[in-house]
């Protein structure tokens, strides 16, 4: 019995603390890194992002067309913007400090802040294309160097 309700007690300060939490404003350092996100208009890009790569992959894979529409719903379930935000938001609050987040947000709501928001998916496919376009020539290569070490050679 004693156990049952030492269980039941603990739960319901888990369940309290969790509510609890819930409500609580936001930090303002929280707040900082969720303004500049959205001002480097990482929402969208998000979205984008996730909608473009399934796009791809479904050419790719032409049989994971036949589950198109369930495949998106899971990836919108799992990596949407509203299901990694915190976690967004948490990693630029380990990374920077408040005054930098703000600093960051001021930069990006400048005229080149926002140009550069709104290349930085063009620039992150062109500059993964010209890595592949160099890499691409030397796979040969890499795979006599990968060959070599599983054989047990220098």
């Amino acid at each position: 019995m004693k156990k049952s309700l030492s269980l039941w007690v603990v739960m319901l300060c888990v369940a309290v603390g969790s509510a609890m939490a819930q409500t609580q404003p936001q930090s303002s350092h929280y707040k900082a890194a969720e303004t500049l996100l959205i001002a480097m208009g990482t929402p969208k890009a998000t979205n984008d992002n996730v909608q473009e790569m399934l796009t791809l992959q479904m050419e790719q894979v032409p049989a994971m067309k036949a589950a198109e529409l369930e495949v998106r719903a899971f990836f919108s379930k799992y990596m949407s913007w509203d299901a990694i935000k915190d976690d967004m938001v948490k990693l630029y609050m380990n990374e920077f400090t408040e005054k930098e987040l703000k600093d960051m947000t001021s930069f990006y709501n400048t005229p080149t802040g926002k140009k550069l928001a709104a290349k930085q998916g063009t620039i992150a496919i062109k500059s993964t294309k010209i890595g592949q376009e160099k890499i691409t020539p030397h796979m040969m290569e890499l795979q006599q160097i990968i060959q070599a070490k599983m054989q047990g050679g220098n």
